[in-house]
């Protein structure tokens, strides 16, 4: 069976820039509502945080469909990776909020917004890890498309 691992990493470039597209927004807001202190959450550690992995988000897609044809999907995975450990404590935060009898500030949206955030960033992970390994794993050996 063949399989073009170059497809599956550029559609996964692809579906990062478009989420990000998405999550900047998003996250600018929610910092904004969190910080409650005007512009000032653009300092906040927290934000700071959000931006680098954004910036890493961006570069890793960026750099994987520029250097086509060939394959490059480790700075890719790094960034999910970096994402996936964010996202993860975030929705441990918002579990023990709400098992404490917190509300979310943004109401349960938040908390599904987060939820649904943290899954798909760890399935992005997951396939940038995979073509990570098989292009480490290809190159030893010949093409990354077989």
């Amino acid at each position: 069976m063949r399989h073009d691992w170059r497809t599956v990493e550029t559609r996964l470039a692809t579906l990062t820039l478009v989420a990000l597209a998405i999550f900047v927004p998003f996250e600018t807001y929610a910092s904004y509502v969190f910080a409650e202190s005007g512009a000032r959450f653009l300092i906040h550690p927290g934000y700071l945080h959000s931006v680098a992995g954004m910036l890493l988000l961006f570069v890793g897609a960026r750099h994987s469909l520029k250097v086509r044809p060939r394959c490059a999907p480790g700075l890719l995975c790094a960034s999910h990776a970096w994402w996936a450990a964010t996202s993860w404590t975030s929705t441990q935060w918002r579990i023990e909020a709400m098992s404490q009898g917190e509300q979310m500030r943004l109401g349960s949206g938040e908390f599904w917004f987060v939820i649904g955030g943290t899954t798909l960033t760890f399935v992005c992970f997951a396939v940038s890890l995979f073509l990570t390994y098989q292009s480490t794993r290809e190159a030893t050996v010949g093409t990354y498309s077989t």
